[in-house]
């Protein structure tokens, strides 16, 4: 499966409101939590991580306003999402793994 970066706060917006499916997973991988969310509730999730990202990118100041977060399987039909926070930046040969992993159950993204 391939992942696009969002560099747009809004395109994030916009995909959030696609998010279509019965069941997700949302994984946190910092807590190392996992849970299963209906649509509207993983739509919720979304916002509130989109929230947190706003915050991110207004509070660092050194950190590049176009830095990218969120990546997305598939911008018009979103099935999964790997989205990053700032502990993945940094200089680096590799990227770390996501803080959350978000997908339709059945899905797989490792």
């Amino acid at each position: 499966m391939r992942f696009y970066g969002l560099l747009k706060d809004e395109d994030f917006l916009n995909i959030i409101q696609k998010v279509s499916g019965d069941v997700w997973i949302v994984e946190d991988l910092k807590s190392k939590t996992k849970e299963e969310l209906s649509k509207d509730q993983t739509k919720h999730r979304l916002l509130e991580i989109a929230n947190e990202i706003n915050s991110w990118k207004q509070t660092l100041t050194l950190m590049p306003s176009n830095t990218i977060f969120v990546f997305v399987a598939d911008k018009d039909d979103p099935k999964a999402f790997k989205i990053y926070d700032t502990s993945s930046l940094g200089c680096s040969t590799t990227l770390p793994p996501p803080r959350w992993r978000i997908y339709q159950k059945g899905i797989s993204i490792e």
